[in-house]
């Protein structure tokens, strides 16, 4: 079985909010390696909208993305590296748009398809119970909400803990 690694973006608006553009990405594995970038702005996204919403939830501001930011580019790299290997996955659908954005901004393909956690969660049988159990235990480790690495992180949590706990599948 391959390794699995889950994904999480922060935007610079929520989606009622506009034209919005991904500021923050996390990866995490479910042996509890994980990585964070914020990005540096595109220059198509420079007009593009902001909410004080959004960076009342994030806590990142433009000011932030242009003293820490990293070049899309590198971030797509890095991410690729991190992910190698692995399928990856998200529990919501925007993650995989702001992949998209993201290097369709620079020109390029996603480095890696993002797939939806509860299809992982029903390939492997795992019951509503078990899901809601996982993510209350997750939760109280993993409190912080609206920061991508922690976000990704508790995910991967979920899905560890689902492992652990799971019965052995019958060949």
């Amino acid at each position: 079985m391959r390794d699995i690694v889950l994904i999480d973006f922060e935007a610079s608006c929520l989606p009622q909010f506009g034209k919005s553009y991904p500021i923050e990405v996390a990866l995490a594995r479910t042996d509890g390696q994980s990585r964070a970038w914020l990005i540096y702005p595109l220059p198509k996204w420079r007009n593009w909208d902001w909410s004080d919403e959004a960076e009342a939830l994030h806590r990142i501001s433009r000011e932030m993305l242009d003293r820490k930011g990293l070049p899309a580019e590198l971030v797509l790299a890095e991410m690729a590296e991190f992910a190698a290997d692995c399928d990856v996955y998200a529990d919501a659908d925007l993650d995989a748009f702001w992949l998209e954005l993201l290097a369709h901004g620079v020109g390029r393909k996603p480095p890696f398809a993002v797939r939806y956690l509860g299809e992982w969660m029903v390939e492997r049988g795992f019951t509503r119970p078990q899901v809601v159990t996982a993510l209350d235990a997750a939760k109280q480790r993993e409190p912080r909400e609206h920061f991508a690495r922690d976000d990704a992180r508790r995910l991967a949590l979920v899905a560890r803990i689902l492992e652990e706990n799971a019965a052995p599948l019958k060949a």
